[in-house]
């Protein structure tokens, strides 16, 4: 019976090995997902009676995007489009478009490739770098299909990562509103870290995330790319109680943007919460922010 008992010690620890190191692995993958989605849902653009357009674009990989455009009253409005944050689609942008609308502006709400209804493959969310790309064909979108000539892009978390890779090479975003954004994809991988996972193993799991989807952490660090936005305006927001990005992110991104730059720290604010309230409770300040950086 001992034998037999020491016998299976290595592959109980064998197994236990495979648990640890898989855990953490489909951990992630399921955080990331896209999640199911339907128009017809109850949480939909309808509830809002405005007038709004089901519409598509292509990406520069030629998936098909597809979201909603609700077009402002007067025909050359700028217009604001939205990038959600992780494991998110179009849907979570939709509190802010009746304050959008009531503003004048025209808003574009869009789900990047493999969310929503776009093509792609929906396990391969990448933290903003390939999602800020997705920004680019909506900007595209926006300037050639519905000839809008002043473009803002809001983005939480890493939508908030995603508008300032694209605006920083895409001179078509004229500004920026950034809810929660983070340094780098190391920085969120660690700062999310569980505390019985090693930093070495860590690192591991980061590895194997980036052969899995196809794309390098190096392709996401605003603090090497945030300055070329200048002269158009940034808006950073942060909550002083976010535990998924640390305030000390927050301010190394404002630090290294160029002016023109506003900061607005919200104290006793969660990470989850700063969403809502940029697109809700804090909405006449975004738009008096959007006025003066569009010139409307």
């Amino acid at each position: 019976m001992g034998i037999e008992f020491i016998k299976i010690i290595p592959s109980f620890l064998a197994g236990v090995s495979v648990l640890f190191m898989g855990a953490p692995v489909l951990g992630e993958m399921v955080a990331t997902r896209a999640p199911w989605f339907s128009a017809r849902a109850s949480y939909s653009p309808r509830e809002l009676g405005l007038s709004f357009e089901e519409v598509s674009f292509r990406n520069e990989d030629n998936l098909l995007l597809r979201g909603w455009f609700f077009p402002a009253e007067t025909e050359c409005a700028p217009a604001v489009l939205y990038a959600p944050p992780t494991s998110s689609d179009q849907r979570s942008g939709l509190p802010m478009v009746e304050m959008l609308h009531d503003a004048g502006y025209s808003a574009l709400l869009f789900s990047y490739r493999g969310h929503g209804e776009s093509e792609g493959d929906p396990w391969g969310f990448t933290y903003g770098a390939a999602e800020s790309r997705d920004v680019d064909a909506a900007v595209r979108f926006l300037k050639e299909q519905r000839g809008v000539e002043r473009i803002a892009a809001v983005g939480h978390s890493a939508g908030a990562v995603a508008v300032m890779l694209s605006a920083a090479r895409n001179p078509d975003i004229n500004a920026v509103v950034a809810a929660s954004p983070f340094v780098s994809i190391e920085s969120v991988w660690q700062t999310n870290r569980p505390s019985w996972i090693p930093q070495g193993v860590n690192d591991l799991y980061l590895h194997l995330a980036e052969l899995r989807k196809g794309f390098s952490r190096m392709d996401v660090n605003l603090l090497e790319v945030i300055s070329r936005i200048s002269p158009r305006p940034v808006l950073i927001v942060h909550g002083e109680n976010d535990r998924r990005v640390t305030l000390e992110q927050a301010r190394a991104i404002y630090q290294s943007a160029q002016a023109p730059k506003t900061f607005w720290l919200l104290e006793g604010v969660n990470h989850h919460r700063v969403r809502e309230l940029v697109l809700g409770g804090l909405s006449g300040r975004v738009v008096n922010f959007l006025d003066g950086a569009l010139s409307k």
